[in-house]
């Protein structure tokens, strides 16, 4: 591991245990559900990672991703908030990077484990900030007479 991925890799957990833990805290019902749905796939992506190559398209990979789409899709539909939206987005970008593999098969490597990776960080910083938002929002709603 080079130290350049050591600090991206240590980036990525601060920056997960912070979302969750400020999702589950702050986020209510939907917090919850995300932290929940995010972090079971996230371990699902360590098993699908070790079980492909980014020479080819990951197919376990791309169905772990497609999972967490899903699950995203399912609480924007529901939420009356705004983050998960964004949220569902970033994820999006995720799953059509993998599309695109398939479509060209000459993808280079190392953009593709670059792109597949890199939108998970807009990701947990659309849940953080939205959730942000959403609570000054509440708390600068007029009262009423």
């Amino acid at each position: 591991m080079t130290v350049a991925s050591f600090w991206l890799t240590l980036f990525f957990w601060m920056l997960t245990a912070f979302g969750c833990v400020f999702a589950v805290f702050f986020g209510g019902r939907d917090g919850r559900w995300f932290t929940t749905a995010f972090l079971g796939c996230v371990l699902l992506t360590i098993p699908a990672q070790l079980a492909g190559s980014w020479h080819a398209t990951q197919i376990w990979l791309m169905l772990v991703d497609a999972l967490l789409l899903g699950c995203l899709i399912w609480l924007m539909m529901r939420s009356d908030r705004y983050w998960p939206i964004w949220a569902t987005a970033s994820q999006l970008m995720t799953v059509l990077t993998h599309v695109v593999t398939m479509m060209l098969p000459g993808f280079s490597e190392r953009i593709y484990a670059g792109l597949s990776t890199v939108w998970v960080i807009p990701l947990l910083l659309f849940t953080i900030i939205g959730i942000e938002l959403d609570r000054k929002a509440s708390h600068d709603r007029a009262y009423p007479a």
